[in-house]
């Protein structure tokens, strides 16, 4: 049986909203149209609103009061913000990390970034976004900092849509891989000042591919 007939109604609800925000077909700043969805998700008013309340904590989407609900826009300052702290935990995840891998964790990591490039080749980039996710979930899981995991955990919905955001440049995506296989050479050397160097300046070129996005989107 898959995970996926063990959520609730609500938590399903949550999921299908999440895939559109993700895939653009809910694209950001969009209004959502309420008795569509419901509809469309054929369900009741009260799970669908028990889902947007959800997402709106997790940072995805806005209730405006009187207008409905919205999916979040992130201004410059949002991301500045949530990458200056993604940054400094992921780098210390990766520090953490390297101490504490086995050879199976690490060959582990590896298989993730092979499956992120044939991905990335077959232009499939929700799969590959996915892999990118896993390798970065995992690295933090590996840290054994609950308190480190529960942040980005609850930053995980925000940090996908940048995720998605920075994709869209195909010279991104590309470099991203590049960079993804040098953390990964640091893990394999036990070098965990080298991993968490890394990852920082990986963090970093993240943030600005998400900015430069958002600019041209601007005009």
């Amino acid at each position: 049986m898959s995970a996926e007939k063990h959520l609730t109604l609500r938590e399903r609800i949550r999921h299908e909203l999440v895939r559109m925000i993700v895939s653009g077909e809910l694209p950001a700043g969009a209004a959502i149209d309420e008795k569509k969805l419901v509809e469309r998700l054929s369900t009741s008013r009260t799970p669908f609103r028990e889902a947007i309340g959800t997402l709106e904590r997790e940072g995805l989407i806005e209730i405006r009061p009187y207008r409905g609900f919205f999916v979040r826009q992130l201004s410059r300052k949002d991301v500045e913000d949530l990458y200056d702290l993604r940054e400094t935990l992921e780098a210390m995840a990766a520090r953490r990390a390297v101490e504490r891998a086995s050879d199976g964790d690490i060959d582990r990591l590896s298989s993730m970034l092979d499956r992120a490039v044939q991905a990335l080749r077959s232009d499939d980039m929700a799969a590959y976004a996915a892999e990118d996710r896993r390798f970065h979930e995992f690295i933090a899981e590996l840290s054994d900092n609950h308190a480190l995991v529960d942040t980005l955990s609850r930053l995980a919905l925000q940090i996908q849509m940048c995720r998605v955001i920075a994709n869209r440049s195909r010279d991104f995506a590309e470099r991203a891989a590049d960079e993804r296989d040098r953390i990964l050479g640091a893990f394999r050397q036990r070098d965990a000042g080298l991993a968490a160097r890394l990852m920082a300046e990986h963090i970093a070129d993240v943030r600005q591919s998400v900015m430069a996005q958002l600019m041209a989107e601007a005009g």
